[in-house]
């Protein structure tokens, strides 16, 4: 019997076990990699540019430097691009500064 006991911790518990880590390592790399690394400055910038070209589809409580949509939005269109490109290379890669759009 105690085997039996034994043998199931081992097959079912400890890959559960694992698995469950495994998640959580992700989810905290996810939340200390995904904060904003644009400085505020550079966000009020952007902030400024969008309401002097009456821009509305930025949004701004997302990390322009993510890639994540609106920022990477590239238009078949010419003239329709709204994409914000960033170099994410400084202080040891948690800075990023907009290098176009």
């Amino acid at each position: 019997m105690r085997k039996f006991v034994k043998q199931i911790m081992m097959n079912i518990f400890l890959p559960r076990l694992l698995l469950l880590h495994s998640l959580l390592v992700v989810c905290f790399a996810t939340f200390a990699f995904g904060a904003t690394r644009l400085p505020q400055d550079e966000v009020q910038a952007l902030t400024d540019i969008a309401k002097t070209l009456g821009k509305t589809g930025w949004d701004f409580s997302v990390d322009p430097c993510s890639g994540q949509l609106p920022w990477t939005n590239i238009s078949a269109f010419k003239g329709f691009e709204s994409a914000v490109t960033c170099n994410c290379s400084f202080d040891d890669s948690t800075v990023c500064h907009v290098t176009s759009m």
